[in-house]
């Protein structure tokens, strides 16, 4: 049984073009409105602070805990059904956060060129969001695989948690006792969710793929060498009947998020032992230290 073309037929442009467009649009004023916000506490923030980082930050905090609550919605949908859904369900929760999704890497593509960061971390989230984008909307083209999209949608929680940190941390709500002890315990919070939400759940997001993968286009390959006269039905149902971008780019770019998670893992540990004062030696200096991002 051949594969679909590279990208697929592309059944979901139609339906999927006018949601899509405004979900971008919601995104697009929220940055607006973000942005404005931004510019409002400048006189509060330090001189050399960088605006747009600032409105990221106020922008982030919706727009992730929007993308973490479809992510969960549409994975327990999926949970709860088969793997024929896992592959080929075009409703629910998942297909709306694959939207979603979609259109916020869209904003965030010129935001992370814009924002001041070192020439590595932009190379870095330039090509998360490329690749981000390029997987997101193969499955809106296609209009399946949706669940496949939330499971990995997990992983912004962690990204809700760490925006929360950076707020506190860079003293968008204020500065004192309090906002230092919750930079720790947001902190602590950040840790804990990269490991259970990007380092344990992209394994196993490649665990289901590929066992799925090989469990049911062995089941209807047999089945068609059985059975040729259902051919036409069956493969419509395999891992075979695909695009080359759905059976290869996905599963890489969890490979490659599953990478850069723990290229950050490593700051993010030595982060937080660096504040809760572990890793001292007798003369009170760090055994180590983190330059910050």
């Amino acid at each position: 049984m051949m594969a679909e073309p590279l990208f697929g037929a592309m059944p979901g442009l139609a339906r999927n073009f006018m949601p899509f467009l405004v979900y971008f649009m919601i995104c697009l004023v929220s940055f607006v409105i973000s942005f404005y916000m931004a510019l409002k506490i400048k006189p509060t923030r330090p001189k050399d602070t960088d605006i747009i980082a600032d409105a990221d930050l106020i922008f982030s905090v919706p727009m992730y805990s929007g993308l973490s609550i479809l992510a969960i919605l549409g994975t327990i949908e999926g949970l709860e059904e088969g793997w024929q859904f896992h592959w080929f369900g075009s409703r629910g929760h998942s297909r709306h956060f694959v939207m979603l999704y979609a259109a916020i890497n869209l904003i965030h593509v010129p935001i992370t060129l814009l924002k001041k960061q070192n020439f590595t971390y932009k190379v870095l989230m330039s090509s998360h969001h490329a690749i981000s984008i390029i997987c997101m909307m193969v499955g809106l083209l296609n209009d399946r695989m949706y669940f496949f999209g939330a499971v990995d949608g997990i992983c912004e929680i962690s990204t809700l948690i760490l925006t929360i940190f950076f707020i506190f941390k860079e003293g968008l709500v204020g500065k004192g006792p309090t906002i230092d002890a919750l930079v720790t315990i947001s902190g602590v919070l950040l840790w804990l969710s990269y490991l259970v939400f990007r380092i344990f759940l992209f394994p196993f997001w490649l665990y289901l793929y590929i066992a799925e993968a090989r469990d049911h286009y062995e089941e209807v390959r047999n089945n068609v060498v059985l059975i040729n006269l259902l051919t036409s039905y069956l493969k419509q149902k395999t891992f075979a009947a695909v695009s080359h971008v759905e059976r290869y780019l996905y599963p890489s770019a969890n490979v490659f998020l599953f990478l850069l998670s723990f290229h950050w893992m490593i700051k993010i540990t030595k982060g937080m032992l660096k504040a809760l004062n572990i890793g001292q030696n007798k003369s009170g200096k760090r055994t180590s230290k983190v330059k910050e991002q």
